[in-house]
């Protein structure tokens, strides 16, 4: 009871401690493990010969503002089949590494009382993570994680269950692939994905005919896009004065009309009878926001022919991309109104991930970014 204690009070689990040491300037806790039996790393044989022991002096966390050397008894086994001496693994950093979920590398060194670059390297080698499944419903999304691996990185999670997988060092399709080959993909039913082809390629290749959901958000982005495009090139033509006003005329087009005051009422009226393609483009983003509110799925086929429509009779170019890339995709747009999964969960992430990074002034390693990542995630 009482070796349980302590061990609990200075964060170390599963050890045995046999002394304490406290002198004026630091505090010495010696510590051993109970033998069992252990894997080779040459053959892979399990053994519980003990070839013999050695102390390491290990510096730890502060434990009473004074500093703390954990004292290990390193146990060294040997192999009954082929011979190979190795040395037991060992975990005994576990209060390092909550703190490091929380704060960057510098911060946890500063308040621990210990090396940067000390962090670091125990950071590295005693927190390792690898997935071994994927969920029924997967989302994948994109973000800027800027490693050595690349300027893009892949996270993969569950829209769910809210719970992120994995991180992914690039989103090149090619690791991709040679990642998920990896794992069982057979538990996928559904994907949920941004409008970029490479993650629509993978999902036909390597899942069993899983239902691809598009991300309303980046489809809905190309009304906004189409509608700005309009609204550029007609303010190009007006004259000083209205050109320069209109630069208020973005936030009202774009703003619910049943929230326009009186006044952005007349302002916005005055600006569409000025230019007929800004009032045709007007038009087509309240086709747009009506089949986007009162669509289900019984009626969104219907309602997105509509929206088809009234793009055609606009005769806007700016909209004519718009619409090709949602024939391109329109069976995984439908899908986004009969099954109610988005990557929101996953956008929420990587602003995360962002913080993370941003708080450690990037980090170039990308086993390191993942692991910081997964640390402070899962």
């Amino acid at each position: 009871m009482q070796d349980y204690c302590i061990t609990k009070l200075i964060g170390l689990e599963n050890v045995i401690v046999s002394n304490i040491v406290e002198t004026d300037t630091h505090l010495e806790i010696f510590i051993e493990t109970k033998p069992c039996h252990q894997s080779c790393p040459q053959c892979g044989e399990r053994t519980r010969s003990i070839h013999d022991y050695r102390l390491q002096k290990i510096r730890d966390v502060k434990f009473r503002e004074m500093y703390t050397y954990l004292i290990l008894k390193k146990r060294r086994y040997k192999c009954t089949s082929c011979g190979k001496r190795f040395y037991e693994r060992y975990r005994v950093l576990q209060a390092l590494l909550i703190k490091v979920r929380t704060a960057n590398f510098k911060e946890v060194a500063k308040e621990l009382g210990l090396g940067h670059s000390t962090v670091i390297r125990w950071f590295d080698r005693y927190y390792t993570y690898k997935n071994h499944s994927l969920p029924q419903i997967l989302a994948i999304d994109e973000f800027k994680g800027t490693t050595e691996k690349g300027k893009y990185q892949c996270v993969i999670g569950d829209p769910r269950g809210f719970k992120v997988f994995d991180v992914i060092q690039d989103s090149k399709l090619s690791t991709l692939k040679d990642y998920f080959r990896s794992l069982p993909t057979h538990r996928v039913q559904m994907v949920v994905m941004d409008m970029w082809q490479p993650y629509k390629i993978l999902a036909q290749q390597l899942f069993q005919n899983p239902i691809i959901i598009v991300d309303k958000f980046h489809y809905a982005r190309h009304n906004f896009w189409a509608l700005e495009r309009v609204r550029k090139r007609v303010q190009k033509s007006f004259q000083d004065k209205d050109r320069k006003s209109m630069k208020k005329l973005r936030f009202l087009l774009h703003k619910p009309k049943e929230k326009l005051t009186t006044r952005e009422q007349e302002l916005l009226q005055y600006y569409l009878e000025l230019s007929p393609d800004l009032k045709k483009a007007y038009q087509v983003k309240e086709v747009f926001k009506k089949w986007m509110t009162q669509s289900n799925e019984r009626n969104v086929r219907l309602n997105l022919e509509q929206l088809y429509q009234a793009i055609d009779e606009s005769g806007l170019d700016e909209y004519q991309y718009m619409k090709r890339t949602f024939k391109s995709w329109e069976k995984e747009i439908i899908n986004s109104f009969i099954y109610p999964y988005t990557n929101g969960y996953l956008e929420g992430i990587n602003n995360k991930m962002k913080v993370i990074k941003r708080m450690s002034y990037g980090i170039r390693n990308f086993q390191r970014l993942r692991n910081k990542v997964l640390c402070s995630l899962i």
